[in-house]
């Protein structure tokens, strides 16, 4: 059934950029159509991260200078189309337009670097769920499980660093880390906590501010991914032959031709 199918299987070979050297069932050399079609279908998801990025934002109420914003759901649905090497281009992409058109949000471009990271440990947590846990075709529940493991995971994650180096780089204007108590101190001014030190303080501080967010962030961006892709454009390419053809062609003829054989067999 289609709901215990894992729409993380439709990866694509590595070298889906190059032409003539992906090959169908038959042997045949796709068409540079088809080529086309699938850099046309990484840029314009580039394009609408970009536009996630740097227009659909929601500030956090706690910390303005925080902002949840939604653009990591192209670079999951690139993953899931294309592989590592889909994802990798539509979140440098993006990244990169923003940069171009909105400029740095430091002098150190910390800002722009933390948001390709987190792209990045985004696709390696649907990698680990989906590739190395198998949970994505287990059923719902399952696919549940794996959504709230991937948002504990990057929020984590992203809670600690934020608290190791992005946070006190962002205070201090300089590359650094949590380990310098000059670093520390400019930290707990910046929060309004002046005069406050100590290590067990500061992690509360950085775990009480950014957790919460991060936890939002991913959640909304996992509910996104679900409803964008394995609820809409999973099940189109299930049910379009054009587009299996062009977007995951290779993996379907796999599957099909297996079917084949099996019926085959049987006969």
């Amino acid at each position: 059934m289609l709901k215990d199918r894992i729409p993380e299987a439709l990866l694509l070979p590595r070298d889906f950029f190059v032409p003539g050297r992906e090959r169908t069932k038959n042997g045949m050399r796709r068409s540079s159509g088809e080529v086309v079609t699938r850099l046309c279908t990484v840029a314009l998801l580039a394009a609408l991260g970009f536009v996630l990025m740097a227009f659909a934002r929601i500030p956090y109420p706690p910390a303005p200078w925080l902002m949840i914003e939604f653009s990591e759901v192209t670079v999951l649905i690139a993953y899931a189309l294309y592989g590592w090497g889909g994802a990798l281009f539509v979140a440098v992409a993006k990244t990169g337009l923003d940069l171009a058109v909105n400029g740095p949000t430091d002098p150190l471009f910390v800002g722009h670097l933390t948001a390709l990271l987190t792209s990045l440990l985004f696709v390696l947590s649907l990698f680990l769920t989906a590739h190395v846990f198998h949970w994505f075709r287990k059923g719902l529940g399952y696919r549940i499980l794996a959504y709230v493991c991937l948002a504990l995971f990057v929020s984590l994650t992203m809670t600690a660093l934020n608290g190791l180096f992005i946070t006190p780089t962002y205070a201090e204007g300089s590359y650094t880390t949590c380990f310098s108590p000059s670093s520390i101190a400019n930290v707990m001014k910046a929060l309004g906590k002046e005069g406050v030190s100590g290590a067990g303080v500061y992690w509360g501080t950085i775990f009480g501010l950014y957790l919460p967010f991060n936890l939002i962030k991913t959640s909304s961006v996992c509910l996104l991914y679900e409803v964008l892709f394995n609820a809409l454009i999973f099940v189109l390419m299930e049910r379009s032959p054009k587009m299996k053809k062009y977007f995951v062609g290779s993996v379907f003829e796999k599957e099909s031709g297996s079917k084949e054989e099996t019926e085959k067999t049987k006969r």
